[in-house]
């Protein structure tokens, strides 16, 4: 579907598997090829559907010039190896979250071990780590092939199609997360940084050396966006939309609103499993208990870094419990 007529862009909708239903992926069209930004996962329907796209269009591998990635996560990153042996194309993404996929996609047993580490030092239990670990072993399996990467930076400009854009590194839903922006149409191709009508989740990692307060990361990339002044945000899942100062305050409110929930359910002392299991209905499933766990996780790791909380480590699990000095 064309919806930018003078920026060559069109978006392909593709389909997930869980309750986020399809993500954005975008084809920008130039006078000497394509660009597409995003690639779904990697299985057979998201093969047909940039299949389709491309016999629609008469687009042949080698009219693909670059494939852009916002984040590693395996929506957006899946598909990116099987677009590049299709086409011959360069993958680019930014350089921190390439590192990230070196670790998550490259190095499977490593991370389900860590994800085991993490979360049971936060309290959650072996059943529901069980859970979690099954969720993430059968994601796995959709990054493969690996794409051969370039790395961006922040601030660099690329182009895509016949037009130049700013790479902006919004780190909080991933570490390395970036937007790509085009100053002259004041246009934002925002990924999972800005979504039209949630907020994408901002979670602790499993990797070490990562994000130390990814919550204030992201509060803190808002702002830089909101800077921009840009009048239209082509967002990777959901409708796009023009209010972007409307969006970020609201997403202000979200996260304020979710510090106060997990304020109320510390209670004297608390794991983030038992903050969880307060705010969260304990019926829900393993894919969706990793992405709110490293959430309240977040959560409570803004609150000790602002100082209303501090994190004792007994036996193995962090406990949360309000800090004495606290003004």
């Amino acid at each position: 579907m064309l919806i930018h007529e003078q920026l060559g862009i069109y978006k392909v909708e593709l389909p997930l598997l869980h309750r986020v239903k399809h993500v954005n992926c975008y084809a920008v069209k130039g006078k000497n090829g394509w660009w597409l930004i995003d690639a779904g996962l990697s299985r057979e329907a998201t093969y047909k559907g940039w299949l389709q796209f491309f016999e629609e269009r008469s687009i042949k591998g080698s009219d693909i010039k670059g494939i852009y990635l916002t984040h590693y996560h395996s929506d957006h990153y899946g598909c990116s190896g099987w677009l590049q042996e299709y086409s011959g194309a360069p993958v680019y993404i930014g350089s921190i979250d390439a590192k990230r996929i070196n670790y998550y996609w490259k190095k499977g047993d490593y991370l389900l071990e860590a994800i085991g580490v993490l979360y049971r030092s936060n309290g959650m239990p072996e059943e529901a780590i069980r859970r979690v670990i099954e969720a993430e072993a059968e994601i796995i399996p959709l990054t493969l092939p690996h794409a051969e990467l370039t790395t961006l930076e922040d601030g660099q400009t690329v182009n895509l199609g016949d037009n130049a854009y700013q790479v902006i590194l919004t780190p909080g839903h991933s570490d390395g997360h970036i937007c790509f922006y085009n100053k002259e149409y004041s246009l934002l191709f925002s990924g999972d940084h800005l979504l039209p009508d949630t907020s994408s989740i901002i979670g602790v990692s499993a990797q070490p050396g990562t994000l130390s307060d990814p919550l204030a990361d992201f509060l803190s990339s808002l702002n830089s966006i909101h800077s921009l002044n840009c009048t239209l945000v082509l967002p990777a899942h959901g409708r796009s939309f023009a209010n972007i100062e409307k969006r970020i305050k609201r997403l202000g409110s979200y996260h304020r609103r979710h510090l106060e929930l997990t304020k109320n359910s510390i209670g004297s002392s608390a794991t983030a499993y038992e903050v969880c299991s307060q705010i969260y209905s304990p019926d829900i499933s393993g894919n969706e208990l990793r992405f709110v766990m490293a959430e309240i996780k977040a959560h409570l790791v803004y609150l000790v870094y602002q100082g209303e909380l501090e994190a004792v480590l007994e036996d193995g699990i962090y406990w949360y419990r309000w800090r004495k000095d606290r003004s």
